[in-house]
C-alpha cells in the first residue's frame, strides 16, 4: 500500500476544498514547498499534487512551484489538474515529475493520452476518475458526463492505461471515511493499479482499503488536521 500525501494548490497556496467546492476552501499554508518538506521529513516517498486553478480553467498554472519541489526533494510526484493535452504532460515530465494524471481528457480527448503513453510509456500515466454518487464529473468536478465508469475503464485499458485514481467527490475533504461500497465495485471492474482518494480519516480506513486490494491511498485533510500522523501511518504499513 502506497501513501500519497495530497497537495492541492490554489492561487499559489496549499488549500483543501470541501466536496470539491471552489467556494469552500481552507488555506493550510501559503508556501506549498514547506508542506512538502514536512511530508518528506515524515518519511514519505510519494506526493500527489493537484493544480486546482488548472483543473478549473484547463491550463497549467503551477509549473514553477512543481519545479521547485522536484529540485528540492526526492519525492516521486504525480500531478494533475488542467493537464489535457500531450504538450502539458510533456512539460511536467521533462522537469522530472514521475507521473501525469489525466482526468477530463479521459472523457473528451483520449488521443492525447495515447500520444503521451506512446512517447513516455504507460508507467508515466495515471487516469483519475472522479465521481459523485457514482456519476463521473469532469473539468475540476464542475461538469457532468453520461459515460459510465465501467465503459470508461474498458476504453482506457484498451488504449494502454495501467493506473487509475478513484475519487469520491461526496467524501472528499469531509473526514467521513471512504465509500467502501463504491470502491469495491470499482475494484471489481479493473485489476490495474488503483489509488483511492476521498474521505480517508484514519489508519483503520487505510487498512480496510488494503484488505480489498487497493494499491494506494491519497490522503489530504486527515494529514492537515492531524487525524492521521503520516510518520506513524507509514511505519504501520511497512
Amino acid at each position: 500500500m502506497k501513501i500519497y500525501p495530497a497537495l492541492d494548490i490554489k492561487n499559489g497556496k496549499c488549500v483543501r476544498l470541501i466536496k470539491g467546492n471552489y467556494n469552500d476552501e481552507i488555506v493550510f499554508n501559503k508556501n506549498p514547498l514547506d508542506v512538502v518538506k514536512e511530508f518528506e521529513d515524515a518519511g514519505s516517498k510519494y506526493l500527489h499534487v493537484i493544480d486546482l486553478d488548472g483543473a478549473k480553467e484547463g491550463d497549467t498554472k503551477i509549473i514553477t512551484i512543481v519545479e521547485q519541489i522536484v529540485q528540492q526533494t526526492s519525492l516521486k510526484i504525480q500531478i494533475g489538474g488542467g493537464i489535457r493535452i500531450y504538450e502539458q504532460a510533456k512539460l511536467y515530465l521533462d522537469i522530472g515529475v514521475d507521473r501525469i494524471i489525466f482526468g477530463t481528457s479521459a472523457i473528451y480527448n483520449q488521443k492525447e493520452i495515447i500520444k503521451t503513453i506512446n512517447e513516455f510509456n504507460s508507467n508515466k500515466i495515471v487516469v483519475s476518475i472522479d465521481a459523485l454518487k457514482g456519476k463521473i464529473k469532469t473539468s475540476g468536478w464542475l461538469k457532468n458526463t453520461k459515460k459510465s465508469i465501467k465503459n470508461l475503464i474498458s476504453e482506457l485499458e484498451m488504449i494502454g492505461v495501467q493506473s487509475f485514481i478513484y475519487t469520491d467527490i461526496e467524501k472528499d475533504g469531509t473526514l467521513s471515511a471512504p465509500n467502501f461500497e463504491y470502491i469495491k465495485k470499482f475494484r471489481e471492474l479493473s485489476k490495474k493499479e488503483l489509488l483511492i482518494a476521498g474521505g480517508i480519516s484514519s489508519i483503520e480506513d487505510i487498512f480496510k482499503l488494503e484488505k480489498i486490494n487497493i494499491d494506494g491511498a491519497i490522503i489530504g485533510m486527515a494529514l492537515y488536521t492531524n487525524q492521521i500522523n503520516l510518520k506513524n501511518a507509514l511505519k504501520n504499513l511497512q
